[in-house]
């Protein structure tokens, strides 16, 4: 590999990570006038396709955060009216995480938000465009993955989808 090459590579790399940066600073600014926080939507949205919420200590280790910012973003997010927590029937120590109607608009529109901000991003490409660097992106992933084999962290997100 000669240096003309690896200059391209890194610029490549780069620019995918700063597509990546301002896809997420777009939708976070948008979501942030729905007058949601990134962290609390990202919670709300695990809730809404859960059909067992499990422990806030299930849901801290899911989301890599402590117990008591489970705690904090739960208690914001039922005073804003998105959540209630219900005790549960089988044990009244526990309680059940319940998505309210407002919750689930919320979901709903920032659902919407993202097919949006997706569709503006991949505006003027046709679908073989698309196609062919969705292959790309999963030969590249690949190359990653071969190379990650022994990074734990890796392969606990992977194993996630």
């Amino acid at each position: 590999m000669n240096t003309v090459d690896h200059d391209l590579y890194k610029a490549t790399m780069h620019k995918m990570k700063r597509v990546s940066r301002l896809h997420r600073a777009v939708f976070e600014r948008n979501i942030s006038k729905m007058g949601i926080h990134h962290s609390q939507h990202h919670l709300l949205m695990y809730i809404a396709n859960q059909k067992e919420i499990g422990s806030q200590k299930n849901i801290a280790e899911k989301f890599g955060i402590t117990s008591a910012a489970v705690t904090r973003s739960l208690k914001s997010l039922e005073a804003e009216g998105y959540i209630e927590r219900m005790s549960s029937s089988d044990d009244g120590r526990s309680n059940k995480i319940v998505i309210t109607r407002k919750g689930q608009d919320i979901v709903e529109k920032t659902c919407k938000l993202f097919e949006e901000t997706d569709e503006s991003v991949f505006e003027g490409f046709s679908d073989e465009d698309i196609r062919i660097f969705n292959e790309y992106l999963d030969k590249m992933q690949n190359k990653l993955l071969e190379k990650s084999e022994n990074i734990s962290c890796v392969r606990k997100c992977d194993e996630e989808k």
